[in-house]
């Protein structure tokens, strides 16, 4: 397994780290995590790598094989088509809260990230800066839903979808109809309309999940 560049003081910080590496393929499915390697990375004692492992386990983001240990999860189109199953159902569900639980005013600055420059990143070929708009309004939504249960249950969905929703943003025609999904579930939301804003990021999850499924020899 490679080594971070920082090092994490802490199990939490390390769980975190590795988390983004698994998700973000920095660590692709299959590579094999020795605990040894990972206790060095992050110059944690072999019991804190231990549950660093476990968390990640039980997240399923790696899987333990005879004679391997512990490796990095592999993803499959199945596994990828159901989540964003599951994926539809709690963003509908986290949407809806946010929107009882604010006011239009706390929305302003994604309001101003949702504009102008939305487009321009995908004009520009800065899909970084594109998928990261999303993320931060997907963030958002699940602080102002207020609900720490769906919350976790949201991260774990995220973790194993993470570069699918990076790939399903780079296909034909994907990223243009979305910058409409996502402003109209915000202007949903703005006007204090949860039915709107959870049928509308409904819609958003059931197209990108249309065009995993047309595309899936790329997404995967």
């Amino acid at each position: 397994m490679p080594r971070p560049k920082r090092k994490a003081a802490t199990v939490e910080g390390a769980i975190a780290d590795m988390r983004k590496r698994i998700s973000s393929r920095a660590l692709s499915p299959g590579t094999r995590i020795p605990e040894e390697d990972l206790a060095l990375a992050y110059d944690l004692p072999r019991a804190k790598a231990r549950e660093v492992l476990a968390t990640l386990e039980d997240r399923s983001l790696i899987t333990r094989e005879p004679n391997k240990g512990a490796v990095v999860a592999a993803v499959d189109m199945d596994t990828t088509y159901r989540l964003y199953e599951v994926r539809e159902a709690l963003d509908g569900l986290a949407v809806r809260l946010a929107t009882l639980n604010s006011k239009p005013s706390d929305w302003d600055d994604i309001r101003e990230l949702f504009g102008p420059s939305f487009e321009e990143s995908l004009k520009a070929g800065d899909i970084d800066r594109h998928v990261a708009a999303i993320e931060t309004f997907r963030s958002r939504v699940t602080q102002a839903a207020r609900n720490p249960v769906l919350s976790d249950m949201i991260e774990r969905i995220y973790d194993r979808t993470r570069i699918t929703i990076r790939r399903v943003a780079l296909l034909p025609g994907r990223a243009a109809a979305g910058i409409l999904q996502y402003r109209a579930v915000l202007a949903a939301i703005m006007r204090g309309d949860a039915d709107e804003a959870e049928l509308r990021i409904r819609e958003l999850n059931r197209d990108a999940r249309a065009y995993i499924e047309r595309y899936k020899d790329y997404v995967i």
